[in-house]
């Protein structure tokens, strides 16, 4: 692995247990084992590093959704999603979405990581309208909007300890598993 892309690991892991703000320059390099003369050489800034962290946690969510999505038929769209985001969420190391949790730390709308953040969500909402629409599903954009928000909630209420609600059935005609 190339010391960029350690890095990038390496504050990954940080930012997404500690949050953003909690990690600063000087510790991320030296847990990377590198200096912050070679992080700013790699990166710019912090800002930069943390642009760098969200475009590689978003890319591992979307390969890791896409994958799950397509192990069952397009029909079966939001069942799949909504057991990605039950095995997410239950799984260890679980600290919440990367992206809810930018967007708490940087709320200024117009901030890089919370335009991430609305990006990638707005990914993901797409990801699902285009399966459910391969699925034949009646209103495609309504119900990959509602199976979006369900899914929000999900992690958000087990980041916050009701992980008893992963057990309640999705309100849309199919079920979450």
């Amino acid at each position: 692995m190339d010391i960029r892309q350690k890095i990038i690991e390496t504050a990954y892991t940080a930012f997404y247990r500690e949050g953003f703000h909690a990690c600063g320059v000087e510790m991320l390099a030296q847990r990377a084992g590198t200096t912050k003369r070679t992080l700013y050489a790699h990166f710019g800034s912090k800002d930069g590093l943390i642009d760098a962290v969200l475009q590689y946690r978003h890319q591992q969510f979307i390969d890791s959704m896409q994958r799950a999505l397509e192990k069952r038929p397009p029909k079966q769209a939001a069942d799949a999603y909504l057991d990605f985001i039950k095995t997410w969420t239950q799984s260890e190391g679980f600290y919440g979405c990367m992206f809810i949790n930018a967007c708490a730390e940087f709320s200024d709308d117009t901030s890089l990581p919370h335009r991430h953040a609305a990006q990638h969500k707005q990914q993901i909402r797409r990801i699902l309208q285009t399966r459910l629409q391969h699925g034949g599903a009646a209103d495609a954009d309504a119900l990959a909007n509602s199976v979006f928000i369900y899914g929000e909630g999900l992690i958000v209420a087990t980041q916050a300890g009701q992980s008893d609600l992963l057990h309640i059935p999705a309100p849309f005609g199919q079920t979450a598993g």
